[in-house]
């Protein structure tokens, strides 16, 4: 009997799971890639490609889950020739990675078997809906991503245009070049001519340097795009684009390449000419940085000091400018001021009541104590480390999302 059961349930896997081949996209058999061109260009269809790997996650929630879906299925098998390579192992698959610049899994790739040449590009994975639209966008020759290149290319500007061509490249992941066509376009622009609800939508999703002209436009008009696009909108634009800049000049180390200076110096004058509640804070992190980069240890220390005497952060932003700057010590070869802080680690785990925090702040004490070459220290820290997050997952009832690290 319990064979049988075993029999059934085995049946039962197989034919829902042909079921589910039969109802969602029919990918073809053969892997040869001159195969798929000459059925596509037989049956006068573009070529659907899903370049995926075996270790990719999210490549197999789309096969899983939005490959086989019926209407998924309906649409991709009336209008593509589709198929699938392991872009690692199928011979064509790594071939083909080249030819059609593939660089992050999944990406999902529209050909045109005539030319050879890729006419609408999708990476990540996204819904049955994201993928069905996609799938309609490159179908059509005008506004897939080399339609609109092509209207682009010919001196078309229109804020339909930009838009669709903009949102095409962040599909396609090519960061570089959407910058590009979003400066050219934006930097245009007078006062007069920027503020628009357009306009705004188009610096909202492409710009994200505060010391870029369409940014210094909206600080410079913040009235008028309050009336636009409404000030909290806005001020979280501008605030994430000021953080974002800081922490990147901020968390320079040596090694990742030369530091802009005078990239630094232009921030500063911009958050010191601002009135928002998180400029402090920001301006306390480049200030703090300064002394890193110079080796002046003694002086970061007292720069940390300084900002929470003044209390200039909010929520929980001083946990991370604490861990990410007195991490800095493990470049530090003074013992006595590594010394400090670890005491200083130790205190402030001491005041804290959030376990992951604790966590973290024991990892930091590790590190440090490795550097004073107090290896059984740091094996007790990472002891202490790992029983704070287990008390953390057991009191928040699961695992819980560590605070992300920048050095």
């Amino acid at each position: 009997m319990k064979r049988l059961y075993v029999i059934v349930i085995l049946l039962t896997a197989i034919v829902l799971g042909a079921r589910a081949q039969e109802q969602g996209i029919r990918f073809e058999q053969t892997k040869e890639w001159k195969k798929i061109l000459k059925k596509a260009k037989k049956e006068k269809k573009l070529i659907f490609i899903d370049c995926y790997t075996s270790w990719c996650g999210p490549c197999k929630m789309l096969s899983a889950n939005v490959f086989t879906r019926e209407d998924v299925g309906n649409q991709f098998n009336r209008d593509f020739v589709n198929v699938k390579y392991d872009m690692e192992k199928d011979a064509d698959g790594v071939i083909l990675k080249n030819t059609f610049d593939v660089k992050a899994f999944p990406t999902l790739v529209f050909v045109d078997p005539n030319t050879r040449q890729v006419v609408h590009k999708m990476v990540g994975a996204g819904s049955a809906e994201w993928l069905m639209e996609g799938g309609k966008i490159a179908n059509d020759p005008r506004n897939n991503l080399s339609g609109l290149t092509m209207r682009y290319d010919a001196g078309e500007r229109s804020v339909d245009l930009l838009s669709r061509y903009l949102n095409a490249l962040a599909s396609a992941y090519m960061q570089e070049k959407q910058g590009a066509v979003a400066a050219e376009y934006l930097n245009a622009l007078s006062d007069d001519e920027i503020v628009t609800k357009e306009n705004w939508d188009l610096i909202k999703k492409n710009v994200s340097d505060p010391l870029s002209k369409p940014l210094r436009q909206v600080m410079a008009n913040i009235g008028r795009f309050y009336e636009v696009a409404g000030k909290e909108v806005v001020d979280y634009k501008l605030e994430m684009a000021i953080k974002g800049a800081v922490s990147e000049i901020a968390y320079w180390r040596p090694g990742n390449g030369d530091f802009d200076e005078a990239r630094n110096t232009e921030l500063v004058k911009l958050l010191q000419s601002l009135d928002y509640a998180f400029v402090p804070g920001s301006l306390a992190t480049l200030f703090t940085a300064e002394y890193i980069r110079k080796g002046d240890y003694r002086g970061m220390l007292n720069s940390m000091r300084e900002a929470f005497k003044y209390n200039v952060f909010r929520g929980g932003e001083d946990q991370m400018y604490f861990q990410n700057n007195i991490e800095a010590l493990t470049g530090c070869d003074d013992k006595a001021l590594v010394q400090e802080g670890i005491d200083w680690l130790d205190a402030r785990c001491a005041r804290t009541n959030d376990y992951f925090a604790k966590a973290n702040l024991m990892n930091s004490k590790a590190r440090l104590l490795t550097k004073n070459g107090d290896t059984l220290g740091a094996d007790n820290a990472k002891m202490e480390e790992e029983k704070y997050n287990k008390e953390g997952e057991k009191r928040s009832g699961g695992k819980a999302v560590r605070a992300i690290r920048m050095n």
